[in-house]
């Protein structure tokens, strides 16, 4: 068996052949009615409609075969699509090209086939009007010729429905360009618009001929004029898509921002488009940013405005119960006592606005040096001894490393910041009695930090917002347990400015374990 050698013309043949949009679609009568009249004609039990795509023929229209499609290596029309003319093989069993082929020695059991090429409206030939019969047999001329007319019959509907085909494609490429809120429209590569659809007349106010007698350039504000040359001047070079924002005049004079999407086509010489009026996007945003910039200069005037007279405030209270001025009657102590702790709460909220104000803006500077890191949770444990003291909690370090010193490049008076947050949040969610544990350990190369304890754990509802600001389980929660539910936040944002990423697992019941690893470096080595 010798499989069909390939046409020399395959990829404009496979191009011609799809743009029929005729593969694995419906039967359609008007190749059925023609089957029907080959077989009835030339009195033989099969004919077919068939279609030779890369690696099958599929049958259009059938008549006597089951069969839908075989493959492309076995098929007769594979060798008939070669010539221009009716493809004829007598006896396949004689014919070295055929007499093993499986079509030949099972189902359909093919002994004659005629086949006449089919061609798109191109001149490709897609595929053949073919005869197959079980009984060895020839094609007298007139019988040739009549194929051939009947091949020409397929033909003329193949042309048909692709121009009907093409025809509805038109159409509603039609309704599209005059339906879509988007501005759509093609161009040639030096911005001279040859195609618009009415969103362009409905934002900028011109009318269709107004706008064909300009271009893409000239209708950008002047200042803007240089830089869409620029961008077209890329589609020139070969750039693939184009995505840039300028302005576009309006006909009242006014302006809009118009947002691009461009594919080039250097073949044809085109530039396909989408524009969008992203004026009111533009503005929302200017705002946003305007809003942003008050609010955190606000924050920021505020917080250093309070925070002045504040902390002298709370070094008075201090000194009061300290003792400084003698004695105090019981119920002053008291009175004196809160008023001390309350100052220190909102010193620490005035404090931790102030932290998240600096990252959020990026001013927040680190002094980032190589640092022996388990000294320094034994410090952040000692300092809050007295605290957990309150809660009945236990506290405990865990150092587990196979050296006795292990640096990494961190900010230490940050660092320290970070781990009072865990702590002290491990602390105020711990039962009275239970034990929070302060662990650094070694894994893969970096250095794990980790503060367990075994509270109630996380909520599920509240997990996706632990690290945002202000978040909080619940206020019922938070009155037992005070908090700015800034800490997190804030902790999150520092240790991703270290080099980490801070994350936790938590379970009911079972208790939560925050952590972060940190790359781990030499002692007074420049980099982790």
């Amino acid at each position: 068996m010798l499989p069909p050698p390939t046409p020399a013309d395959e990829p404009r043949r496979l191009q011609a052949l799809r743009s029929l949009c005729l593969l694995d679609t419906p039967a359609h009568e008007r190749f059925d009615r023609i089957v029907r009249a080959a077989s009835h004609l030339f009195r033989v039990p099969i004919a077919l409609v068939s279609l030779i795509d890369e690696n099958r023929q599929w049958f259009k229209a059938r008549q006597g075969l089951d069969a839908t499609e075989t493959p492309r290596d076995v098929s007769f029309c594979g060798h008939a699509i070669l010539s221009p003319t009716t493809f004829v093989v007598p006896d396949a069993l004689k014919d070295p090209r055929f007499h093993d082929n499986p079509l030949v020695l099972g189902a359909p059991f093919v002994r004659f086939y005629a086949g006449h090429p089919l061609r798109a409206p191109d001149g490709s030939r897609v595929g053949t009007l073919c005869l197959i019969d079980h009984q060895p047999r020839d094609l007298s001329d007139a019988d040739r010729a009549a194929l051939a007319d009947l091949a020409g019959w397929a033909e003329v509907e193949l042309s048909a429905l692709h121009e009907r085909e093409a025809r509805i494609g038109l159409e509603q490429q039609e309704r599209f360009f005059q339906v879509s809120m988007d501005m759509l429209c093609i161009a040639a590569m030096d911005g001279t618009f040859l195609r618009l659809s009415q969103a362009w007349s409905r934002t900028l106010g011109f009318s269709e001929a107004e706008l064909y007698s300009t271009s893409l350039v000239d209708l950008a504000l002047e200042e803007d004029r240089a830089a869409t040359s620029g961008h077209l001047a890329r589609a020139r070079e070969g750039a693939s898509v184009l995505q840039f924002e300028h302005r576009a005049r309006c006909r009242d004079g006014s302006w809009r921002w118009l947002q691009w999407n461009a594919v080039p086509d250097l073949e044809e010489g085109l530039l396909y488009a989408v524009a969008r009026d992203v004026t009111q996007a533009r503005l929302l945003e200017d705002e946003r940013q305007r809003v942003e910039r008050m609010k955190n200069e606000f924050i920021s005037t505020v917080s250093h405005e309070l925070r002045t007279p504040l902390t002298s405030i709370r070094g008075s209270l201090g000194l009061l119960c300290g003792g400084i001025a003698g004695p105090l009657d019981a119920e002053v102590a008291r009175m004196v006592g809160i008023a001390h702790k309350n100052s220190e709460r909102l010193l620490r909220l005035i404090n931790d606005i102030l932290d998240l104000e600096k990252m959020e803006s990026g001013r927040m500077d680190l002094n980032l040096a190589p640092t022996d890191v388990a000294p320094l949770l034994s410090q952040v444990l000692q300092a809050h001894q007295g605290y957990a003291d309150e809660y009945g909690v236990r506290l405990e370090v865990v150092v587990d490393l196979p050296d006795a010193r292990a640096h990494a490049r961190v900010d230490e008076d940050r660092f320290i910041q970070v781990l009072a947050n865990l702590l002290s949040n491990a602390i105020k969610f711990s039962p009275q009695g239970e034990r929070v544990t302060l662990s650094l350990t070694r894994e893969a190369g970096a250095l794990r930090v980790g503060v367990q304890d075994h509270g109630p754990g996380i909520p599920e509802a509240f997990q996706g917002r632990v690290f945002q600001k202000f978040a909080q389980a619940d206020a019922s929660d938070t009155r037992k347990r005070p908090g700015t539910g800034l800490g997190l936040s804030i902790a999150h944002g520092l240790v991703a400015r270290m080099g980490g990423t801070l994350r936790f697992t938590t379970a009911p019941g079972a208790g939560t374990r925050f952590s972060f690893d940190l790359p781990e470096c030499e002692p007074g080595s420049g980099a982790a």
